[in-house]
């Protein structure tokens, strides 16, 4: 049995990973507020309350995201636009989509080669989402078009994104061995590095990274 060893690497920094949860929680419930505020069956004053004071919270969360665009890491600006060396990996996620995931799915290290444009993307319409619906009912128009339009439109981009990405997450978690979503969680993903890589004196290159063989992790999954 060939010897495969594995990394396990922190990828997500804390601040990363709290902006993170606070925009997705934040916006599955902006979904779900902003669907009962337009229903009679319920209280509309109360949605529209929580839904503006989340709206807040998410905004907050959101501009702290956008300054970690300018810090050191995976966190980064750049580690969201696709470098020459990934277009394979963007083709091959596409292959990968269009398979319905039976094609195999490329590994990366941090943002999916292919998401890493929209990521960038999303956060700039969430921004407009955001101060759009701070401005819902003023008199200010975009290209001709009331705010409450904007909002609209945006959130609707917004609705559409957090499907896809939500499925898509799993999806990479099922086919995947870099445990895509505990990573979000703990920030640490698992690489599974060659023989020939693995053994190099120099490929531990901090605290965080380490080289563990397979045998081992078997046995202490075995029940005792």
């Amino acid at each position: 049995m060939e010897k495969v060893n594995i990394r396990y690497v922190l990828v997500w920094s804390g601040w990363l990973r709290l902006c993170h949860w606070v925009i997705a929680f934040g916006v599955l419930f902006q979904i779900f507020s902003a669907w009962a505020a337009d229903h009679d069956f319920v209280d509309p004053a109360f949605w529209y309350d929580w839904h503006i004071i989340v709206g807040q919270v998410v905004l907050v969360a959101l501009i702290v995201r956008i300054i970690l665009l300018f810090t050191a890491g995976s966190s980064h600006w750049r580690s969201l636009i696709p470098k020459r060396s990934q277009f394979d990996g963007i083709l091959k996620m596409i292959k990968f989509y269009l398979s319905l995931a039976r094609a195999p799915l490329p590994n990366w290290y941090a943002h999916n080669p292919f998401w890493q444009p929209i990521y960038i993307i999303f956060l700039f319409v969430l921004l407009g989402c955001s101060i759009s619906g701070f401005l819902n009912n003023s008199t200010y128009l975009l290209a001709g078009f009331p705010m409450k339009t904007v909002h609209a439109v945006l959130a609707t981009i917004i609705v559409i994104f957090t499907v896809g990405h939500i499925a898509t997450t799993f999806l990479h978690d099922l086919k995947g061995k870099g445990a895509f979503i505990s990573a979000i969680i703990n920030g640490y993903r698992y690489f599974h590095v060659s023989n020939e890589v693995s053994t190099k004196p120099d490929i531990l290159k901090n605290d965080s990274d380490v080289v563990v063989p397979i045998k081992q992790i078997i046995k202490k999954a075995e029940p005792r």
